[in-house]
């Protein structure tokens, strides 16, 4: 899983990456916006604007009428944790949220979870974030 912060004017305040092993996406997905969000409460963000590329996951989260029993816990920790801040949650193309796509696939390479900032961003990172800053999509080969 991986995931980016960033302030309004989209300059990275920092960066995660994690090791998931084997699990479903929608699982991957809810495991970094749970990330995020608990990063966000512990550096003190109060206005919060999330975007994902999943709508599966914003229904989920906004619907109470979609219900998946196996994360029920993680669901409900992700609810509370936007419940307490000022938080808007929209959909993005993948092609526009390239920087936690990379995140998410260097993080299955990981053992251990990894926090970037500014200044030890990886270097194939930071050429993804510097094309999302002056607006154009990263079109990835498969």
């Amino acid at each position: 899983m991986g995931g980016i912060i960033r302030d309004s004017s989209r300059n990275v305040i920092m960066a995660f990456a994690s090791p998931l092993y084997p699990c479903k996406v929608i699982f991957a997905e809810l495991m970094g916006l749970a990330k995020g969000l608990e990063i966000c409460q512990i550096r003190g963000f109060v206005n919060v604007q999330i975007e994902v590329d999943a709508m599966l996951l914003i229904q989920i989260i906004k619907n109470d009428n979609v219900f998946y029993h196996q994360f029920f816990y993680l669901i409900r920790r992700i609810r509370m944790a936007i419940s307490n801040l000022s938080c808007s949650i929209n959909h993005i193309l993948r092609e526009g949220n390239a920087c936690a796509d990379w995140l998410t696939k260097f993080g299955c390479n990981l053992e251990n979870d990894m926090e970037f900032g500014n200044d030890n961003l990886p270097r194939l990172l930071t050429g993804l974030i510097k094309l999302d800053k002056i607006g154009m999509f990263y079109i990835r080969l498969c």
